[in-house]
């Protein structure tokens, strides 16, 4: 594993910060881009991806996630909290600081960039798919895969 220090070491402070803050980013990028506002159930699933991070990222950049983790929840809140009032405002405000962010992976090793980005994008992809619940992952192939069987992949309403 990357010690945090030896990988990051020619970031600032300020710099540093920024990169932590990424899934916070990305977190509420997801949230807002869908409906506008963040559930709960988006809220828990970001909390608890960076949690999990912390033991399934690649071991390059576990050390990161645990600093990540330690303020996410609260900075959750904070960045939230700061954002300006409507859809797109926000939207415009978060699409500006993942790119603040992403300036600053551009200063680190490329594999540590490149796994970060990687990362990164995987932690919006699951926060923006948090909030489909249980027919969309469990029902919906179930009953794709009984329609597809039953009429050979030429299922029309007219068959029904």
């Amino acid at each position: 594993m990357i010690k945090i220090k030896e990988a990051f070491d020619n970031l600032t402070s300020e710099e540093l910060n920024q990169l932590l803050d990424a899934p916070v980013w990305m977190a509420l990028l997801a949230a807002y881009t869908t409906d506008g506002k963040i559930t709960q159930t988006e809220r828990e699933g970001a909390i608890r991806l960076a949690r999990v991070r912390t033991y399934t990222a690649p071991k390059s950049i576990r050390e990161l996630y645990l600093k990540i983790n330690e303020n996410f929840a609260k900075r959750f809140k904070q960045l939230d909290d700061r954002l300006p009032s409507g859809k797109e405002n926000k939207l415009t405000y978060i699409r500006a600081q993942v790119k603040t962010a992403h300036k600053v992976l551009h200063k680190l090793d490329s594999d540590i960039a490149e796994t970060l980005e990687e990362n990164f994008a995987s932690f919006y992809t699951h926060v923006f798919n948090s909030d489909k619940g249980f027919f969309h992952y469990f029902a919906l192939p179930i009953i794709s895969s009984h329609v597809e069987k039953k009429y050979g992949g030429k299922y029309s309403p007219a068959n029904a």
